[in-house]
């Protein structure tokens, strides 16, 4: 007997980057097509987002999508590669709030990328 809801049914979640120069590249070039950001198709139809080991193989897989489309996350420069981490935090929340889980959204807000760093809470003062 399958309890599990989600089973059977094919869900995937498109996760999307955000360029950084993309406002300007498509600027220059009216009556071209216009550019879309890159996607990740992220399949989570076999997880159980009623059991903790299904939420957390979905918020990392959602995670490496988004370290997929967003620029700069796989750098070796350390600026670089911390520049890129709103990119990946609005890909990965935008996606956990389409699935629309409760549980899945609070462990994603458990995660050290969304939890407020002390640098940062000072610098905001």
């Amino acid at each position: 007997m399958v309890t599990n809801s989600v089973r059977g049914r094919r869900r995937w979640i498109s996760v999307a980057g955000l360029l950084w120069a993309f406002g300007s590249i498509g600027a220059g070039f009216t009556g071209e097509l216009e550019m879309s950001p890159p996607r990740q198709v992220v399949r989570i139809g076999d997880l159980n987002l009623n059991d903790s080991r299904g939420i957390a193989a979905a918020y990392v897989r959602l995670l490496w999508a988004a370290e997929r489309v967003c620029p700069f996350t796989d750098s070796s420069d350390h600026w670089l590669k911390v520049s890129s981490e709103p990119c990946v935090m609005r890909a990965v929340s935008q996606a956990v709030d389409t699935i629309g889980s409760p549980e899945l959204s609070a462990y994603m807000h458990a995660q050290p990328l969304f939890r407020l760093r002390p640098a940062q809470a000072t610098a905001h003062r």
